[in-house]
């Protein structure tokens, strides 16, 4: 277990409860491989030695059936967890969070990105099921730095929910220079790690 991060539930590519490790590895490597999610980084973090922006994990999502087998994988930590709602975070998360709430048979809801461009001050950040008083999962196609989580997850916690922990495609905090103590708290699960 690595220090930085005492809570990960995932290092590398460990299965979900209730998979075995053949299936976990299966899962990730279909992942790496879907069509047009790996592309050469623009630019780069740390002086080259980690490519900016590398994965469109949003290309994941064209799969059917990998997006089916992704929400599968979400929807047993939900389970683990025993959460009422499940939340994307917009907006790479709201499509699998959708995915995990429908293989769960638990509500959905999204939580909007504070400051996105288009959003009015009035409208509510939380959208979907009610989150207030409820245990949430909290789901994103990635988590570096763990700022953006806590910025969703701040949001979640002003709406008067519980945030059990977060589900996510890829954990890049391994390769992050710093991470946030919201991000080394919450327990976290992932279909894979950057390295």
């Amino acid at each position: 277990m690595n220090d930085k991060h005492p809570t990960r539930s995932t290092l590398r590519l460990a299965p979900a409860p209730g998979t075995s490790p053949d299936d976990a590895e299966d899962l990730a490597s279909r992942l790496a491989t879907a069509p047009g999610l790996v592309r050469a980084g623009a630019a780069h973090w740390d002086n080259e030695r980690t490519p900016l922006q590398p994965l469109s994990l949003e290309n994941a999502f064209a799969d059917p059936e990998l997006l089916r087998d992704l929400g599968t994988r979400g929807a047993r930590f939900a389970h683990e967890l025993g959460v009422d709602v499940v939340v994307g975070a917009e907006t790479a998360g709201v499509p699998l969070a959708a995915s995990i709430a429908l293989a769960a048979g638990i509500r959905f809801a999204f939580v909007r990105k504070p400051g996105y461009r288009g959003h009015e001050d009035h409208e509510p950040s939380v959208r979907g099921a009610a989150v207030a008083g409820k245990r949430v999962l909290l789901v994103d196609d990635a988590i570096w730095t763990g700022a953006l989580v806590g910025r969703f997850a701040g949001e979640l916690v002003e709406a008067g929910a519980e945030v059990a922990g977060v589900f996510t495609l890829v954990d890049m905090r391994d390769v992050a220079p710093t991470v946030t103590s919201v991000a080394a708290a919450l327990r976290t699960e992932s279909v894979a790690s950057y390295l």
